[in-house]
């Protein structure tokens, strides 16, 4: 088993995953990249309606430092990568995790606590952007429009100084750095357009809906244009726009 191997970005399974007493979260999705020689963890779930997030980055085979005199240990121990905390001697936290059949299986061992197991399938992360035909836009137009919806999920969360700062999540931070997978589709009208961004932000998925100012089509009057939706993981957002998703959708 190699580090390599554990790359990746999945999404929990819940009816596979054993929480004992602990509330299941409603879903969850845990990245896992290496950077470097390190490896970055992150993790995001909805528990009681609320988001949830964890993230931190550890080295195999390097102890370090962490508050109130605690340490971390990575190790890759045969076919298990683990991290442990801790203190004093004592392991406050132990994260195992394995793959069995192609999931990532992650038991956590907390002192004094019940384990619990979290299983996990590897998942694809892509965008998806939409455009309406009803405008009949010159295909320069739809081009410009489909870009301006793509950067501005990115665009519209950060802080641009000298420097564009934007925080990304793991499926994010894996999609920009794998190919950033993006699917333009073509809506009939405002109508669905609208839909796709409310079910969206329902869903808590990144997205952008672009009005154009009109300065080049539309006579001058503010127009919603497109939408972009992700990245985020493929079955989120297939469950929107898809095949079978809530919004009909043509392939540009």
């Amino acid at each position: 088993m190699e580090l390599r191997d554990f790359e990746g970005v999945w999404l929990l399974d819940e009816a596979a995953s054993d929480y004992g007493e602990r509330p299941l979260p409603a879903r969850g999705v845990y990245t896992i990249r290496i950077v470097g020689s390190a490896l970055d963890f992150a993790a995001e779930w909805v528990a009681d309606g609320a988001p949830q997030a964890m993230r931190f980055q550890a080295t195999p085979g390097q102890v370090q430092a962490l508050d109130g005199g605690a340490e971390l240990h990575t190790r890759l121990d045969g076919d298990a990568l683990i991290t442990e905390v801790v203190q004093g001697g004592v392991a406050l936290h132990t994260g195992t995790r394995r793959l069995v059949d192609g999931a990532l299986v992650v038991e956590q061992v907390m002192a004094g606590e019940p384990p619990f197991t979290a299983v996990y399938r590897k998942i694809r992360i892509k965008q998806v952007i939409c455009y309406r035909r009803d405008l009949k836009m010159r295909k320069g137009k739809i081009a410009a429009q489909v870009a301006h919806a793509s950067l501005g999920v990115f665009s519209r969360r950060g802080q641009v100084s000298d420097v564009l700062t934007v925080p990304v999540d793991g499926p994010m931070s894996w999609w920009l750095t794998r190919g950033s997978a993006k699917v333009v589709l073509s809506v009939e009208g405002e109508d669905e357009l609208l839909e796709i961004a409310r079910l969206a932000s329902e869903a808590r998925l990144p997205s952008c809906l672009i009005t154009d100012a009109g300065k080049t089509e539309f006579h001058g009057v503010p127009t919603k244009t497109t939408v972009a939706i992700g990245p985020a993981p493929a079955e989120w957002l297939d469950a929107i726009t898809g095949p079978e998703g809530a919004v009909h959708t043509k392939l540009a």
